[in-house]
């Protein structure tokens, strides 16, 4: 990260010119960054050693060093780059506005197969961030990892709750919390678990979005376009 100086008011020369210099260390962190993503998509945490980052950003191990004080400041900020990309795909997919035309159903249907389709693009890197952040020896910073998933949470129950009309659930808000709840640990232990327990295994022919979907709409008793019984009169 640069440093700033505050300039001398009484100091009338111009201001020296930096431009170049910091171009190129905004261009340094974007390689160490990239190449650290890299590395853990490919190989996982256990990959991640200085000496292959920087062979993959084209850089000196010393240059890294330069950068940051040790590896795990540069996990930290490759973490916070990655979970606030996270955080920004979510506000903007999130948007209550965007679903208000859309049935509950049609809603889980879209969602489950965005989750699916993410946890399986980007397993091994989600894996990864999931191992460093749940490890970490700082409370401090494990509590602000869980924040995303906090607050994607939040958002999709906010977008649930409002369609609770079309649910036979006799408590819908907490129903649905519960029904996110169960897909995120399915998707989490089917996805990114290298080891399942012994017995808890699906078939390979298993449709994972399928049976999710169903799932969940069942629990929440969401019908095949039946009246719910707790929808209010127009």
């Amino acid at each position: 990260m640069e440093s700033s100086v505050l300039s001398d008011p009484t100091d009338d020369r111009p201001p020296p010119i930096h431009p170049p210099r910091q171009a190129r260390s905004r261009e340094t962190l974007t390689r160490l960054l990239d190449a650290t993503e890299a590395v853990l998509r490919e190989g996982g945490l256990e990959a991640a050693t200085v000496p292959a980052i920087a062979q993959r950003a084209g850089l000196s191990v010393g240059a890294v060093y330069r950068r940051f004080p040790d590896k795990d400041a540069l996990l930290r900020a490759v973490h916070e780059r990655v979970f606030h990309r996270y955080r920004d795909i979510n506000e903007t997919r999130l948007d209550p506005g965007m679903f208000a035309g859309a049935t509950l159903r049609q809603f889980v249907e879209g969602m489950i197969r965005g989750m699916v389709h993410a946890y399986r693009q980007d397993r091994r890197l989600m894996q990864a961030m999931l191992q460093y952040s749940e490890t970490h020896a700082d409370p401090a910073f494990r509590a602000r990892a869980a924040e995303t998933n906090v607050a994607a949470l939040a958002q999709l129950l906010r977008i649930i709750s409002a369609k609770a009309g079309e649910m036979t659930h006799p408590a819908p808000e907490a129903a649905a919390r519960f029904a996110l709840v169960t897909v995120g640990l399915v998707l989490r232990g089917v996805l990114l678990s290298d080891t399942a327990p012994p017995g808890l295994t699906l078939d390979d022919e298993t449709d994972l979005e399928a049976e999710l979907t169903r799932l969940v709409l069942g629990y929440l008793g969401v019908g095949e376009g039946s009246p719910s019984p707790n929808a209010q009169p127009g």
